[in-house]
């Protein structure tokens, strides 16, 4: 019987069992928490390339919309030169009538050569029919086309801040679990444009921040939109209807439009240079020794804005002039002073009382061109508080995702969880040698037990304020959370340094870091959730 005892005391077989099923326990937790944190860093690479792909989709967005309004402003500035070519045109047609047409009905009784002069007259006059016809048709015409890509304009800056709002389907096309903003529950897809800005309490970051580089738009640092006008529309719409030069956001609008339109003329349409004799501007000096003739011949065109007093306050005008004065003197050494000979001057305009012709010393002749004026458009503000500090007139959005990685069951007992083991979870056998120190007794799990569940990301103790800041992380984004931003930049390859404008189409897209364009106190007051999720990813890490 000792001899047994004895024998089964010094017998090591079976010791390879225990050592086996504690290794392979140990093998089993490693292996699980392997998968978990691969899980997790899977679900971590999803969420925030979902992030990644909002931003840099919403500065697409956003940089379209910018190209398009700097293709509809230079198109404006096209049909203005066009407009202003045109009356240069019928200036110069009538200018033509009265010179050489006369001329011409005078000489056109010569024998021999009349027959020549009465073509030219003819050309002459029937020249100033198809100008003045064309003119009376293309500048209504193109006005009205002004006022459609104006509307056009309107509409891309409402359907992109649509689009900014309705983004959930482009979300969940690269992470289904995804969810925008901090909000878990609900659904953000009943969003329209009647309840964009209804809410004055709800500050949409994004929105805002794509419609501060607008003029007339909201800076990023207001409260809130205006629900009467988030946009700007109804003061752009102003000068088309009571656009005075008193109103200094109207003289804005009108004075630089028109100034670029000014200057993009072509020589013959803005100075008036052209050929000899027939052209807009040219000169001619004669020294015949008894005397001295010279005649000078100008012309000008342009966009003008009259103040409220002028001509019964005709406002913006198409402006044409051509000039004409032939001068002589005795001598050519300057001892006798010039004798006017023959001067004319005639000016022809388009504006909304359907404009005039005048010739020099008469009276005007009205209702010939009618023009409604200067049509409103959108363009950027120069004025940007600290340009280089705070990323001057690029707009920049965030966007923050969530997604829901708490382990959920259909009884309310068992978790569907596959990264918990249940076997600990549901038996007490490590209970008595736990501290208890982090008991949850409604997720089903208790000091001393297994849970790779994502029951305690960020913190365990709710009674500390570390636990408390994590399970109010927890519960405001379902323990994942990821952020992206995206900016729309305006960007000139080489060393061309030019200003952010509507007027060249070099905007395009690209992700940057959070901080990079943004003071911290600016992310603050631009993202309510800032101090929510720093506090808690704070509190987190020093844990």
């Amino acid at each position: 019987m000792f001899f047994i005892l004895r024998r089964l005391r010094r017998d090591e077989r079976g010791q390879a069992l225990v050592i086996g099923s504690v290794t392979m326990l140990i093998l089993a937790v490693s292996v699980m928490a392997s998968v978990s944190i691969g899980h997790g860093v899977y679900e971590k690479i999803k969420l925030q390339d979902a992030a990644d792909a909002q931003a840099y989709s919403f500065a697409v967005k956003e940089a379209r919309a910018y190209n398009f309004l700097a293709y509809t402003n230079r198109a404006m500035i096209v049909h203005y030169s066009a407009m202003l070519t045109v009356m240069s045109y019928v200036s110069h047609a009538i200018y033509l009538d009265r010179t050489v047409g006369a001329a011409a009905s005078v000489l056109k009784v010569v024998p021999a050569i009349g027959a020549i002069f009465a073509a030219v007259e003819q050309a002459i006059k029937l020249w100033k029919t198809v100008v003045e016809t064309v003119s009376q048709v293309l500048i209504p015409f193109l006005s009205a086309l002004n006022v459609a890509f104006w509307l056009a304009q309107e509409a891309m800056l409402y359907g992109t801040l649509y689009d900014l709002v309705m983004y959930r389907d482009d979300v969940r096309k690269t992470d289904p679990k995804a969810k925008p903003g901090f909000d878990v529950v609900g659904d953000r897809g009943s969003i329209n444009l009647d309840s964009l800005f209804s809410n004055l309490d709800v500050n949409h970051s994004n929105l805002k921040n794509f419609l501060h580089a607008i003029d007339d738009g909201p800076h990023s640092s207001q409260a809130s939109f205006s629900s009467l006008d988030p946009t700007g529309l109804v003061k752009r719409s102003r000068l088309l209807r009571s656009n005075s030069l008193s109103d200094p956001d109207m003289a804005k609008y009108r004075l630089l439009m028109g100034n670029l339109a000014n200057g993009v003329r072509r020589e013959w349409t803005a100075v008036g240079k052209g050929p000899d004799l027939i052209g807009r501007r040219w000169d001619f000096n004669l020294c015949l020794i008894i005397g001295q003739l010279r005649i000078d011949k100008v012309a000008d065109s342009q966009i003008k804005s009259f103040d409220e007093e002028f001509q019964n306050n005709r406002k913006d005008q198409l402006f044409a002039s051509d000039d004409i004065k032939i001068e002589a003197r005795a001598g050519c050494f300057g001892l006798f002073d010039w004798e006017t000979l023959f001067e004319l001057r005639f000016r022809a305009a388009a504006d909304a009382q359907r404009g005039y012709h005048q010739e020099y010393g008469g009276n005007k002749i009205s209702r010939h061109h009618n023009w409604v004026g200067l049509t409103p458009f959108l363009t950027s503000d120069t004025s940007f508080v600290k340009p280089w500090q705070n990323h001057f007139s690029y707009p920049c959005n965030v966007s923050v995702l969530t997604k829901d990685m708490m382990p959920s069951s259909a009884d309310g007992v068992n978790s569907d969880t596959p990264f918990q083991l249940h076997n600990l979870t549901s038996s007490g056998f490590m209970e008595e040698r736990s501290s208890k120190k982090y008991n949850d007794d409604d997720e089903g799990v208790r000091g001393g037990y297994l849970d790779m569940s994502w029951n305690f990301v960020g913190g365990f103790d709710d009674s500390t304020p570390i636990g408390a800041s994590a399970k109010a992380f927890r519960e405001r984004t379902g323990g994942m959370m990821a952020m992206a931003v995206g900016r729309a930049i305006y960007h000139r390859p080489g060393d061309w340094k030019e200003e952010p404008n509507f007027f060249n189409p070099l905007w395009t897209a690209r992700l940057a870091p959070a901080k990079t364009h943004w003071e911290e106190q600016a992310m603050k007051d631009i993202i309510p959730e800032w101090n929510i999720s720093a506090n808690g990813f704070k509190d987190a890490l020093n844990y």
